[in-house]
């Protein structure tokens, strides 16, 4: 692991020599940001024009490269939600500087060691922490930027950017105490952003703050927090959400009071040995009650779900078409494609449910059914009813593949499968906002099967409830009352008081809600707008940020979870290093080309 203390003190004193140089910034250097300062410096490379450039990187934390979603400091009960088999980070290739060269850095495969030839397709996937991979993406970073920066190329900045404006085609912003700094163009990649707390979370702040006895933890991450509070032996500890900060948040608190061992009579089952030092239980609870579903145990049963390249082919013919997204009126857009690979899928999985009983019409019947009223019912859809323990244990069962599949969980895998096409397909659309609004809820929607935990991950919550570390009475829309004897959960005629309540909800990015100043500025001036008020910011195919008060191209450039709307599927990290970074790196290059030509 990279000891970053003294290395990162002597970077930040930064020397910028006077000259005409152009000047660009790139503002939150994560996955997204440093992926796309590669790309930035190869199509330069490439060009023979990475001369009379400064590129300043700006990062308030201290996880550059990474990130604080890949800190490599957070503790290993933080799992990526990606496995091993498909983490393709592909190799830097080797780059030209001047008359020497910036060695590649390996593939995420090649670093870890991970081979696919020595993983069978029956082999259970893993899932490495999220810090393990934050030490990739650091170490990849600083292999890059250590040569820039010698060569009086990049220019790293540990501060804060607090607001920013544009004047003459140049960008201007203030950031740390330092005097207010002028950018030829800026890209910003700032993933999460804060918002206004919901006035549920409000109220419970104010009362929190004003009684010891009570204990809130507004935001999952990062859990060090959570996992370092002196919980009172006999706490009830309420969670806010059921998704997967919520898995995280249980599975910190579970290895810290215990550990998960083998069931020797099930090997698809755990069991949970706490330390008999505490009696410590958590409470979840969540709107619909509903939890995740996991993904499938290894390659082969993943294979199951997978559609044929020439069916992936002609839904992306479909859905870039533009004649059919200007003439889409709602999300039959893309469902309707969708149905006959969903169906050709679960007519060939080995254990259905209704096989002899239904024909290609009914299942494409009953996915559109269930696609358009998630409250739609039938008898080969898992139903919404069942309690939560028996829903996960056969969720678990069919991701490793020895129950019967349902339709809905085999939607969601292929689902899964698709997403990479239809997200490249729909971004820079010419829908109207409300189908793209509408699109994007269904995608979000689906995401309780498509962007599910590992199956183990799951296994692990039976275990806690097997343990009664974990009680699932209260899970679906409880009655929340507070007192100062804490959060009084009531759910017909059952109620328990936790004294500590864990928010494991995370804001979806909806631009408008963001307090931070730099976007609010923005947003104020009319340089940026939102494609749709529950959406991110308009961009231009290339991700500059497109303003209808100003008809000029803007220096501004806006790639992740911000620009949601205009794209679609930001959040996950193959998208950090995806198209789009390439895509803006190749317009940027172009930009810096035509001011060489100018100057």
């Amino acid at each position: 692991m990279i000891q970053l203390s003294a290395f990162v003190v002597c970077r930040i004193i930064m020397k910028e020599k006077d000259g005409e140089d152009r000047k660009i910034a790139i503002v939150g250097i994560g996955p997204r940001g440093s992926y796309a300062l590669e790309q930035l410096v190869i199509e330069l490379s490439r060009k023979n024009n990475l001369t009379k450039i400064k590129i300043f990187l700006f990062e308030e934390t201290n996880n550059f490269g990474n990130g604080p979603v890949y800190n490599v400091d957070q503790p290993d009960s933080n799992w990526i939600n990606i496995s091993s088999r498909i983490l393709l980070l592909e190799q830097r290739p080797t780059i030209k500087l001047y008359n020497s060269e910036i060695p590649a850095f390996p593939s995420f495969h090649t670093w870890s060691g991970y081979n696919k030839i020595d993983h069978g397709d029956d082999e259970v996937d893993t899932y490495p922490p999220r810090s393990y991979v934050g030490q990739y993406l650091q170490e990849r970073f600083f292999s890059l930027y250590e040569p820039l920066h010698d060569s009086n190329i990049a220019f790293l900045k540990n501060t804060h950017v607090q607001h920013m404006h544009v004047e003459n085609e140049k960008v201007i912003f203030k950031h740390g105490q330092e005097d207010a700094s002028i950018f030829d163009e800026i890209l910003l990649t700032i993933g999460h952003q804060p918002v206004e707390l919901s006035d549920q979370l409000s109220g419970w702040k104010q009362k929190a703050e004003t009684n010891t006895d009570l204990q809130l933890f507004a935001e999952p991450y990062p859990i060090d927090r959570i996992l370092s509070y002196e919980f009172d032996p006999n706490a009830n500890i309420a969670l806010r959400g059921f998704g997967l900060a919520m898995i995280d948040v249980a599975r910190g608190l579970a290895q810290r009071y215990g550990s998960f061992i083998e069931n020797n009579s099930n090997k698809n089952r755990r069991i949970y040995r706490s330390d008999n030092k505490s009696n410590i239980k958590l409470i979840p609870f969540s709107l619909d009650g509903l939890p995740p579903s996991p993904k499938p145990l290894n390659a082969a049963i993943d294979n199951w779900f997978k559609p044929a390249e020439i069916e992936l082919t002609q839904l992306k013919l479909v859905l870039s078409d533009k004649k059919n997204q200007i003439k889409a009126e709602g999300i039959d857009f893309l469902i309707e494609p969708m149905l006959s690979i969903i169906s050709k899928v679960y007519f060939s999985l080995p254990k259905i449910l209704g096989k002899e009983n239904y024909n290609t019409n009914d299942i494409e019947a009953i996915t559109r059914n269930w696609l358009h009223d998630e409250n739609y019912t039938h008898s080969i859809i898992t139903s919404r009813n069942l309690p939560t323990y028996e829903l996960l244990g056969l969720l678990s069962d069919m991701a490793n593949g020895v129950s019967h599949i349902s339709l809905d969980y085999c939607i969601g895998q292929v689902w899964r499968h698709c997403q990479p096409t239809i997200y490249t397909a729909i971004s820079h659309h010419v829908c109207e906002e409300k189908v793209i609004a509408d699109i994007i809820a269904l995608d979000e929607r689906l995401k309780r099967y498509s962007y599910g935990p590992p199956v183990e991950s799951i296994i692990q919550l039976i275990a806690l409830v097997d343990a009664e570390f974990l009680d699932l009475s209260y899970l679906e829309d409880p009655e929340i009352e507070l007192s100062e004897d804490g959060w009084k959960l009531k759910k017909e005629n059952d109620t328990v008081t936790a004294q500590v309540m864990i928010n494991t909800v995370l804001n979806p990015p909806r631009v408008v809600d963001v307090v931070s100043p730099l976007i609010k500025k923005l947003l104020s001036d009319d340089v940026i707008e939102p494609i749709h008020s529950d959406l991110g910011i308009y961009t231009n195919e290339a991700g500059y940020a497109v303003s209808k008060s100003n008809e000029t191209d803007l220096p501004i450039a806006i790639l992740g979870r911000l620009a949601k709307g205009t794209i679609i599927g930001v959040d996950a990290i193959l998208e950090c290093f995806g198209s789009r970074p390439e895509t803006w790196a190749r317009k940027a290059a172009a930009n810096h080309l035509d001011w060489l030509k100018r100057v």
